[in-house]
């Protein structure tokens, strides 16, 4: 496996997350990401990394911290994880999501949820392993 580096994202990174929001069926241009990431890394209740490869972006993963009215505390809600199709498989997606969790616990959160279409079954074998459960549905309308 090629050496990855774990970092905070930067808008900088832009042209490559787009093309990873690309891949995961968002298809969104490099300045709808800026705009979109400025905002965001702007909140310290929200984080996003990228995994980088020789120089280059290969993945994504981002995370806010919610209240919850069900249960005490805080938890996590992922914004995404993405690994660039070629190099998915070598590990990159589990850095990415230790990262994730490991931010949240030094947050004191204790629960990560996340939504995944019914179409990624790849996606959601690669959640089981790590051991996350299928806890209902996603619903969803345009407002």
């Amino acid at each position: 496996m090629t050496d990855i580096t774990i970092r905070p994202a930067t808008t900088a990174d832009s042209p490559a997350i787009a093309g990873l929001v690309t891949q995961l069926g968002y298809p969104s241009t490099e300045a709808e990401i800026a705009s979109r990431l400025a905002p965001i890394l702007a909140r310290p209740d929200y984080a996003l990394w990228v995994a980088e490869a020789s120089g280059s972006v290969v993945g994504l993963t981002g995370v806010f911290v919610h209240l919850a009215v069900e249960y005490d505390g805080l938890y996590g809600r992922l914004l995404g994880l993405v690994v660039d199709e070629p190099f998915r498989g070598q590990g990159i997606g589990k850095k990415l999501l230790d990262q994730t969790e490991r931010w949240l616990r030094e947050r004191g959160v204790s629960k990560l949820t996340l939504t995944s279409g019914k179409q990624r079954a790849e996606a959601h074998r690669f959640y089981r392993r790590l051991g996350y459960a299928e806890s209902g549905f996603r619903f969803g309308k345009n407002l």
